[in-house]
């Protein structure tokens, strides 16, 4: 990521400092933000990038002593693209290798999925003036300093001056009598140019298409109904994806989602800005990708994955196990070790929650359908299974693993989803257990049953792997049994939220988590009564 020189830094910092000097237009106008009308007294600027005049609908203005200046109309004069994403207010910005995020509102933006600070707690915000067309407005300090553009302040013209790489605002080219004037022209007035290029053909795209050209490769084809003369393309990490845009792109008959899981391939996503169409392939475990132009209105993108390494799996038990006690006197058979399986919260306690297409999406739902989901592998398999909850109740964080105990169960196994403010791609499968109870009375610890289930998942799931960690959960430390707690994935990230509301990944997880508690019975010894 480029980076503004320190000497410009500083030139910058002073003069934003000491903008209410400045001598911009002073244009009274009403504005729009944060649900109510405001009048608006302040200076006024013009917004010069690239040596172009632009004229959005809302000029750079000041606010909490702060210059604001809207980020569509200088992201795309620079060459990158912005993204607006309604449902959560989130503003994505791809200019050349850095993706950045930022929240209307909020303070905190990442930058490659790094957490930054705005500077000056002056946040994003959706500003309209009263009757006109509703910005996205980010300091420019911000701009200057996290995306490396060069920024000036031009007092005498009342001008903010933006430039990327392939320009320079040398001295010799820094007057802008040529280009505007605060004194001899309305200082919203653009430099009017007549277009020499024709309108460009808008290709609606008809049809997404995938096939399966192998256990880690897939081809997916894009076609439209008229000429795809340019597309630009890139990945993305956190989680990894190939996107894919075409410009003046619109959208047809074709679903905005379609899910694959196969060859390492998620789910392909379409959308649409009045600027272009994006097609999204989410990829795990991402080894390269080419794309190819087979007709003048299809293109062809070709995935591969790496194949993830990972043991065998253990086979799934169609029939009641025929285990022999390695101690009768003190044993029962494996099929009657009672499993007690937790499903999180419950009842008035929703726990974590996440969001999809608009709609509330509660821990509670996800944990109690995968926990029922784990009872079901395990009973087909003859094993006995008790559960803390049935339905939207909600047991004490004592009476769980009192339940537990009262029922002298094996294992004890609660599951949960994971969640993180402010951070939409933390994402992954952990499982944690307790260290004040991972003793090995009943014939194997705690931590080798958290091991066990996380293992299982990471190989049906492909989720990454955040690890057997340590944790005093209330539920596990009251445990007398080998007792684990396991964090599926995490409701604050678009995928995985999406993923486990869906039967099909929620059966995988379960799957994972019913062989890793198959595979812990056969070394437990239940002490008798």
């Amino acid at each position: 990521m480029r980076k503004i020189g320190v000497s410009l830094i500083a030139v910058i910092m002073t003069l934003f400092c000491s903008i209410s000097a400045a001598m911009a237009m002073n244009v009274p106008m009403l504005l729009e933000y944060d649900g109510g009308t405001h009048e608006y007294n302040g200076e006024v600027y013009a917004l010069v990038v690239n040596n172009q005049v632009l004229d959005p609908p809302l000029s750079p203005i000041i606010f909490n002593d702060r210059a604001l200046v809207p980020v569509r109309e200088i992201f795309e004069e620079v060459g990158a693209t912005v993204n607006y994403i309604n449902d959560t207010q989130t503003i994505e910005v791809f200019y050349e290798d850095s993706y950045i995020r930022m929240k209307i509102n909020d303070n905190v933006a990442y930058i490659n999925g790094e957490k930054t600070n705005i500077p000056d707690n002056v946040v994003p915000k959706l500003i309209a003036k009263v009757g006109g067309e509703t910005k996205t407005m980010v300091p420019v300090r911000f701009i200057s300093e996290t995306i490396g553009l060069d920024v000036e302040f031009d007092s005498t013209d009342g001008a903010i001056l933006i430039d990327s790489d392939g320009y320079n605002l040398s001295e010799e080219n820094q007057d802008m009598n040529g280009i505007i004037s605060a004194t001899d022209a309305p200082i919203q007035e653009p430099v009017v140019n007549t277009p020499t290029e024709t309108v460009p053909v808008t290709p609606v795209i008809n049809g997404v298409t995938y096939t399966a050209t192998g256990e880690n490769s897939i081809e997916v084809t894009i076609s439209a109904d008229n000429d795809i003369s340019d597309f630009s393309d890139f990945t993305l990490n956190s989680p990894q994806r190939v996107v894919i845009d075409i410009p003046n792109a619109k959208l047809g008959n074709v679903s905005d989602t379609i899910n694959v899981n196969t060859a390492g391939i998620t789910t392909i996503r379409l959308g649409v800005t009045e600027e272009r169409a994006r097609v999204v392939i989410d990829v795990e475990n991402l080894k390269g990708y080419e794309i190819q132009k087979i007709t003048s209105n299809e293109i062809k993108v070709i995935v591969n994955t790496e194949k993830i390494l990972t043991p065998t799996p253990a086979p799934v038990v169609t029939q009641k196990p025929t285990v022999t006690p390695s101690n009768p006197s003190n044993t029962v058979s494996d099929s009657n070790k009672l499993i007690v399986l937790d499903a999180g919260h419950g009842g008035t306690d929703p726990g974590a929650i996440g969001y999809l297409n608009g709609n509330e999406v509660l821990e509670k739902n996800l944990t109690l359908e995968i926990t029922y989901k784990v009872k079901e592998i395990l009973e087909i398999a003859g094993y006995t299974v008790s559960m803390t909850r049935t339905g939207d109740t909600l047991p004490s964080l004592v009476e769980r693993p009192t339940q537990a105990n009262e029922e002298n169960a094996a294992v004890f196994v609660s599951i949960h989803i994971n969640s993180v403010d402010n951070a939409p791609s933390a994402n992954g499968t952990e499982v944690f257990y307790a260290e004040s109870n991972n003793g090995s009375e009943y014939g194997t610890t705690s931590e080798k049953l958290a091991t066990n289930i996380l293992n299982r998942m990471l190989y049906y799931m492909g989720s990454t792997n955040r690890g057997v960690k340590t944790a005093e959960h209330a539920v596990t430390k009251r445990c007398e049994m080998p007792a684990a707690l396991a964090e599926v994935g995490f409701i604050t990230n678009p995928t995985e939220v999406y993923n486990m509301t869906t039967d099909e990944y929620q059966q995988k997880a379960a799957q994972g988590i019913a062989e890793g508690i198959m595979i812990t019975l056969k070394d437990v010894t239940v002490p008798a009564n």
